[in-house]
């Protein structure tokens, strides 16, 4: 039978990684955990789930760490995965299944990454090799945002692509954490930088942590400079998420041509991203060009639903997805076609007024005065304190 090893790098990860580990027991047939330097309970909880623990002293170097994890494996196949992420039975047993193919050095997995509830985008996908032969020669390159690919690419190894999925729980760290991370990772690709100026990928995540840190026209700088040292062999998906990522920055500054040609480009390099058409229609909005706002909003609900046999990589908060196509229709006089839209909100998340609210608005705007008092005593079920409601619903009562 093919084994499987799971290897993890961890330091003081206890509130993370029971979860994680737990996934693991029920299909890796060893984990290694490599500690490096852990003052919490981390060590214990990995004992306690059967983990073979190893001990690395940081050197400032992923790459390093997670190659000892690859020195003490055993299996035929690695799996790497960090303590803030899981792996759910139906995925597991994709992986099992995938490593029984004989033609294959790798495959490459979908990172699951769940966004904050007021978030446009409900999760984003991004795809990594996390699953390869145990091969001396494949081994993990970078100090920070280490690489797999790359050494098996050399080495000629075919790579699969897949629809599995990890789940990564990205909000798990408390805001000190995160910030923390960020200066560390920026101090580590400043290096980075110095010692591999060429590098486009370590331009891309150099843009990343100056985001994450707020600093808006570094990243801007440092996007750019990806682009520029982009050589063609850079993934096409990452550069499609340099052009996303300064669209998302122009658009902040309120420089609209720029947003536009940035997220013009993201459908070239990456088609499965619904978020270049919502960015355009966000710009339409903007101009008061309601129909235009319409077709890309339509445009951007197509791919999140699987057009063409795409699998997004954003699934988008499709109850103000379909809120704000209501408001357009609304806007551009069509008003059964923003009911339509309102009913859909609401299908996908009744808890919220603001749909019930306007789709009241709807219906008195054609005199159906019933329906529109039922959707303001809605509304204001609720949520009490909506004034508009309260007019709307004095306003029914007052022309019945």
């Amino acid at each position: 039978m093919v084994r499987l090893s799971a290897c993890l790098i961890v330091k003081n990860e206890s509130l993370l990684l029971s979860r994680c580990l737990e996934s693991l027991r029920s299909f890796a047939d060893e984990i290694i955990v490599v500690d490096t330097g852990s003052t919490d309970d981390t060590i214990e909880i990995a004992q306690s789930h059967g983990a073979q623990v190893k001990y690395f002293t940081w050197i400032d170097d992923f790459s390093a760490a997670r190659n000892e994890s690859l020195r003490h494996a055993s299996g035929d196949w690695i799996l790497y995965i960090d303590a803030d992420e899981v792996i759910d039975s139906v995925n597991a047993g994709k992986i099992r299944q995938v490593i029984t193919q004989k033609d294959i050095m790798g495959a490459t997995v979908r990172q699951c990454i769940p966004q904050q509830a007021e978030n446009i985008v409900t999760a984003f996908y991004i795809e990594y090799c996390r699953l390869f032969r145990h091969h001396p020669a494949i081994r993990f390159e970078g100090a920070i945002h280490e690489q797999i690919l790359p050494s098996i690419e050399r080495i000629g190894g075919k790579v699969l692509r897949t629809d599995i999925v990890i789940h990564h729980w990205a909000y798990a760290a408390t805001e000190e954490k995160k910030r923390h991370r960020a200066e560390r990772n920026l101090r580590y690709l400043l290096a980075e930088v110095k010692r591999m100026p060429e590098d486009p990928f370590v331009h891309f995540n150099l843009g990343m942590t100056y985001r994450e840190l707020g600093q808006q026209d570094m990243a801007i700088r440092s996007f750019h400079r990806a682009l520029d040292k982009d050589d063609g062999h850079i993934k096409r998906e990452l550069i499609g998420q340099i052009h996303l990522n300064l669209a998302k920055l122009y658009l902040e500054s309120g420089s609209s041509s720029k947003t536009a040609y940035h997220a013009r480009q993201i459908s070239t390099f990456e088609p499965d991203n619904p978020l270049s058409y919502y960015i355009l229609a966000t710009l339409a909005v903007t101009n008061n060009q309601f129909n235009t706002a319409i077709k890309y909003l339509e445009s951007a609900i197509q791919i999140t639903k699987g057009k063409e046999g795409l699998s997004p990589s954003a699934d988008l908060n499709m109850s103000r997805i379909y809120l704000e196509l209501g408001c357009c229709r609304s806007a551009a006089g069509d008003y059964q076609g923003a009911e339509a839209e309102f009913i859909r909100s609401i299908e996908c998340n009744a808890s919220v007024a603001l749909p019930h609210l306007l789709l009241g608005n709807c219906r008195f705007m054609r005199g159906d005065l019933a329906g529109a008092r039922d959707m303001y005593e809605r509304t204001l079920v609720l949520d009490p304190s909506r004034e508009d409601a309260q007019r709307g619903l004095a306003l029914c009562c007052g022309r019945e």
